[in-house]
């Protein structure tokens, strides 16, 4: 894969587009058990993957306003700065677990619909500051479009695999 602080604006938004419709052609391939009944070992359905999909993306609505992410995304402080991913990815799951599909679904389509908005207004000199330009509590100084590769098309493209094993999993 290309170093993403390489990647222009409209690559970014290129892969951003292709795993986006990878990961809905997928989810659309699912019955309505297959996404809210199997579990993994954890206890997540491919429903709560798919909210949490949804709520790491959105998160990158917040962080292109400077507003704290942790905040907006329902984390305490004291977790975030931790940075153990589990605990702050149990939260998000127990927060959501109880949303139908079709309010999954809706929220992660209209949380992204507002990302790709607010990504027309940027330039790729935008996309390069340092994360902590945008999130300045912050002491993190990679460049901003690396988060947005990891909190979108990585994103789908790491949890894809775990959907699938969930869902074939009793077949």
């Amino acid at each position: 894969m290309t170093d993403e602080t390489q990647m222009t604006k409209a690559e970014l938004l290129a892969n951003i587009g292709q795993g986006w419709n990878d990961l809905q052609a997928y989810l659309a391939s699912l019955t309505y058990v297959q996404v809210t009944i199997p579990t993994d070992p954890a206890g997540w359905t491919a429903k709560d993957h798919v909210a949490h999909l949804w709520v790491w993306e959105d998160g990158m609505n917040a962080f292109f306003q400077k507003i704290s992410r942790p905040e907006y995304m329902g984390i305490d402080a004291e977790t975030w700065a931790s940075g153990d991913y589990d605990k702050i990815n149990a939260i998000i799951q127990q927060r959501y677990k109880d949303l139908s599909w079709a309010e999954v679904r809706q929220r992660f389509h209209e949380s992204h619909e507002r990302l790709l908005q607010q990504l027309e207004a940027l330039s790729d000199a935008d996309l390069q500051r340092p994360y902590n330009y945008y999130q300045p509590e912050s002491q993190a100084t990679d460049p901003a479009i690396n988060r947005l590769s990891g909190n979108t098309f990585q994103h789908y493209a790491e949890h894809q695999p775990w959907i699938e094993k969930i869902v074939t999993s009793d077949e």
